[in-house]
């Protein structure tokens, strides 16, 4: 096994992946897959392979089209639904959760000492920077204070800690102040086996850690806690905010769809034939499909994506899974 990087290959590969995957503009991923059917449909019309000389397999092609296109509808009723019964909620419990949500907040501002910000990006950056100055507390703290093992991995665990707050920061500083920008900053981000080692090492040397020490490490597992709290409630705004997006783009694209499939039902009842040649037939009708399967794309981009996140962030502190070991 090879201990160096991997192949040039395997780095395109990845940021492909992650591309399609997260980064990457759904529309462009939707648009690039319709066409990528109507391109697939002309070429072999074109060449032959699908002449396109029996119209009849093309009027199944297209009623499939708008049974399909209607029962996408059909989805988007269900995710209304869905994100209708998140937000009615009765006065009693709309005020228990913005008390839970007050109490959070002003614990953070009460370990800051600043007011936190109301927008994810700024509210994350603060969560941050307070999780970076407790760690590098607590790494001030085990100079010539504690066994030397203990000393050397609680410093590793400091120094892996302050690199990973300092590429969140950044990461959030370069980016859009969108809820899925701030969000995506964390989804690399999973402190469970430090917080394992953190346990492990106190367990270990619990005689030897001084007081001070000792409570260094509770208030950076506390920040470590309120991280994950921060990303697991920025991941639920933006499912939610997703899925409403999605349920509109869904509309819009549908729309489209089901009216080129039935011109082309339209088209293709004319007795002797579609009113134009086989050369257009063999351009119009790909065209046809590339908009019909409009829907399917956007909603295959999107679930795509919201997938990834919700996979990416499953396991809550202190847990993990081998899918957030990334």
């Amino acid at each position: 096994m090879s201990d160096g990087p991997g192949p040039e290959s395997d780095t395109e590969t990845g940021r492909l992946e992650q591309w399609l995957l997260l980064d990457g503009n759904r529309f462009v991923i939707a648009a690039v897959l319709a066409a990528a059917f109507g391109i697939v449909y002309l070429v072999l019309s074109v060449n032959g392979v699908a002449p396109i000389a029996d119209a009849q397999p093309l009027f199944y092609a297209f009623s499939g089209l708008i049974s399909g296109n209607f029962t996408l509808i059909t989805v988007v009723v269900s995710i209304n639904q869905l994100l209708l019964s998140q937000e009615l909620q009765s006065p009693g419990e709309l005020e228990s959760e913005i008390e839970e949500t007050v109490d959070y907040r002003e614990e953070v501002e009460a370990v800051s000492n600043r007011t936190a910000p109301a927008e994810p990006s700024g509210f994350l950056r603060l969560v941050v920077e307070s999780a970076r100055r407790d760690a590098q507390r607590l790494g001030g703290t085990t100079a010539g204070s504690l066994p030397p093992d203990a000393r050397d991995e609680i410093d590793e665990i400091v120094t892996e800690l302050t690199d990973e707050f300092d590429r969140i920061d950044g990461l959030v500083e370069e980016s859009d102040a969108g809820i899925f920008n701030t969000l995506s900053t964390t989804l690399e981000t999973n402190f469970a086996n430090e917080i394992q080692r953190l346990e492990e090492c106190r367990r270990e040397y619990g005689a030897d850690i001084p007081g001070d020490t000792d409570a260094a490490i509770d208030d950076l597992l506390d920040r470590l806690r309120e991280m994950d709290i921060a990303r697991q409630y920025f991941k639920s705004v933006y499912l939610q905010v997703e899925l409403s997006r999605l349920s509109r783009y869904l509309f819009y694209t549908g729309v489209p769809a089901v009216g080129t499939a039935i011109a082309a039902l339209f088209v293709m009842t004319v007795a002797s034939g579609p009113p134009f040649g086989r050369l257009v037939r063999a351009v119009v009708f790909p065209v046809a499909v590339a908009v019909g399967v409009c829907p399917l794309t956007v909603l295959f981009s999107f679930i795509l994506r919201t997938a990834t996140v919700t996979e990416r962030t499953a396991a809550i502190t202190p847990f993990t899974t081998p899918e957030q070991e990334v």
